[in-house]
């Protein structure tokens, strides 16, 4: 699968041609400014009004302030369901593992037909979860995270990692030092798949090194300020111009936060490469105020519309494999983000007028 730019072009530095994956979520361009187009998917149950009695669909919505991309997938499961004839049962929460769980245990008791577990919390730690919603016939489908014996739609992480890595390798002509950070290790699994991806493919170029990584905190923080502070210990740390030749960020607060503290030390050799979008990283991208050369993102809308389908699928008695599906990697490149945030800042304006009467 070849990644293009806005213009119809490859990107010859970011490339995931050769990857094997069991099922990737088709029809979906991979153009910077893609993030209206919903994927097809391989497993497309119709969508059609529910006879008899309707599905109901649990789901909590954990998100915080800085999990924009979260609330626009679940804007997309709810209204996916609604719109499929299904309801939606949502408990309110706080943008943690703990949390999550609690949410879903108590969405058990709330005589729902199928239960969606994500975001944050592994296949491992929702076991006793699914096993509970077996007991009462309740189906479950895992959001962005594997769920015990359930069909999922994901992020592809490794893609993600491969994406980033090949694209800062060929910006830096394979060769300088290389800091990173993310949410704190263990916080969300896929930011430590994705550094670590970056590290490994940093370790077979010879002439690249990767400075020890570098704790974000937690989404419940301040990034912004944790990114900033983060990065200016970096750069007392690390004086000399051409010392640093990239920051890499998987969460899009740290990224604002580490450009800023450039800009406050006028450092401008170190080049900025982020994972995860908003309208304000896109603003700031786009105005070319921050020194942020390429971002990757997750079409999370297209991912809640897949779970949604497949919720009704399985509420409805339908033979659904247990399957992972997986999303494709979207690019930006500073000319498309523009646009992009454009179509962002709409679906986060539609996601919260709809998820305001289900309590987010």
């Amino acid at each position: 699968m070849e990644l293009i730019d806005s213009n119809g072009q490859p990107l010859s530095a970011a490339k995931t041609n050769g990857i094997s994956r069991r099922e990737i979520l088709g029809g979906m361009g991979l153009t910077a400014s893609a993030a209206i187009v919903a994927g097809t998917g391989l497993f497309t149950p119709s969508i059609v009004r529910a006879q008899g009695a309707r599905v109901r669909v649990g789901i909590g919505l954990n998100y915080g302030p800085f999990n924009q991309p979260w609330r626009r997938g679940c804007w997309k499961i709810a209204q996916t369901v609604v719109e499929g004839g299904g309801e939606i049962v949502a408990v309110r929460g706080e943008p943690a593992k703990q949390s999550e769980q609690d949410a879903a245990l108590a969405l058990l008791d709330r005589d729902i037909n199928v239960l969606v577990l994500g975001i944050y919390s592994l296949e491992s730690e929702t076991a006793f979860i699914v096993d509970e919603a077996r007991k009462r016939n309740i189906k479950t489908v895992g959001f962005c995270v594997t769920a015990k014996e359930s069909p999922a739609v994901l992020e592809d992480t490794w893609a993600t990692g491969m994406t980033m890595g090949y694209f800062i390798q060929n910006a830096l002509g394979r060769q300088g030092t290389i800091a990173q950070t993310a949410e704190s290790r263990g916080f969300y699994t896929p930011f430590d798949m994705e550094s670590d991806m970056l590290t490994m493919m940093t370790s077979f170029e010879p002439r690249m090194k990767m400075l020890p990584f570098i704790s974000g905190s937690t989404s419940t923080d301040d990034q912004i300020s944790k990114g900033r502070e983060n990065m200016l210990a970096l750069l007392q740390a690390n004086p000399e111009p051409d010392s640093i030749s990239a920051f890499v960020s998987w969460w899009w607060p740290l990224t604002i936060g580490a450009g800023q503290a450039l800009v406050q030390m006028s450092r401008n050799d170190v080049k900025l490469f982020n994972h995860y979008t908003s309208d304000q990283l896109l603003g700031e991208m786009a105005s070319g105020n921050l020194p942020i050369e390429f971002s990757t993102d997750v079409p999370y809308h297209t991912i809640g519309e897949e779970v949604g389908k497949l919720a009704l699928a399985l509420g409805r008695g339908e033979d659904v494999p247990n399957h992972s599906h997986f999303a494709p990697v979207q690019t930006i490149l500073p000319a498309d983000a523009g646009k992009m945030r454009d179509e962002i800042k709409a679906m986060d304006d539609a996601a919260i007028a709809y998820l305001k009467d289900y309590g987010g």
